[in-house]
């Protein structure tokens, strides 16, 4: 689990002027920017039991991330009626809004680095599967959303990672050309959108897959600290 970089110095220098190799950045959220692992398992889990269906390994819960809530409260609730799953859904994201200020942190260095590039005039945001209010009320309590322009879910775009949808409204929205705009993420979701909207794409290696794993994704870099992204930006 990532500590809180509110109590600590990263280390961040970065010099006060000079071009800008990108002018908007957009994160993931789960397993880039916050570390909600134990928000998800103990919220997928909690649904499931009061449903009447056997708790999931952490691993299992944290592997299916990687489809949006619906399906994947369908894939851990084996055997069920999929008229079931949107109410699974629901549920998890009233836990997930319950536990997330309990539980999510943000990974080491990632304030920082939003600070840092927000002085810059780099232009942020979030483009998640998660639910566009569970994102915002952890990155609320977490000290992130200011530094944004908006924290947007799966509802909040036409259609959810993998597809490009949510990356050229965002890019829309704040009036630049996708090839001013670099994508950061821990997942194929992530690349595959990145590759199909056309932007530069960034994998974190403090997620939920391994480097070796991020290296046969496409990302165009992979990083080990979010102090990394400094000099691919500025």
């Amino acid at each position: 689990m990532g500590t809180d970089p509110r109590t600590r110095d990263s280390g961040l220098r970065t010099p006060d002027s000079g071009p800008l190799k990108y002018d908007v950045v957009l994160y993931d959220h789960d397993g880039t920017l916050v570390n909600s692992l134990p928000v998800v398992v103990a919220a997928t889990n909690a649904v499931l039991v009061r449903h009447g269906f056997p708790a999931e390994p952490p691993q299992v819960v944290i592997d299916a991330m990687v489809y949006a809530t619906t399906p994947r409260m369908g894939f851990h609730a084996r055997g069920s009626d999929p008229a079931l799953h949107p109410r699974l859904a629901e549920e998890f994201y009233a836990e997930a809004r319950r536990l997330g200020p309990l539980h999510a942190t943000a990974y080491d260095g990632v304030v920082d680095l939003l600070a840092t590039l927000a002085v810059r005039g780099v232009k942020q945001g979030i483009i998640s599967n998660n639910q566009g209010e569970v994102v915002r009320i952890i990155t609320r309590h977490l000290g992130i959303l200011p530094h944004l322009a908006f924290a947007w879910g799966e509802d909040d775009v036409s259609t959810p990672k993998p597809a490009p949808d949510g990356i050229r409204q965002a890019a829309e929205k704040l009036g630049v050309p996708l090839d001013r705009v670099l994508f950061v993420g821990d997942s194929e979701n992530d690349s595959e959108a990145a590759q199909a909207a056309g932007v530069a794409c960034v994998g974190v290696t403090w997620g939920i897959h391994s480097r070796a794993k991020l290296a046969t994704l496409g990302f165009d870099h992979l990083i080990d600290h979010p102090r990394e992204l400094l000099p691919l930006i500025v």
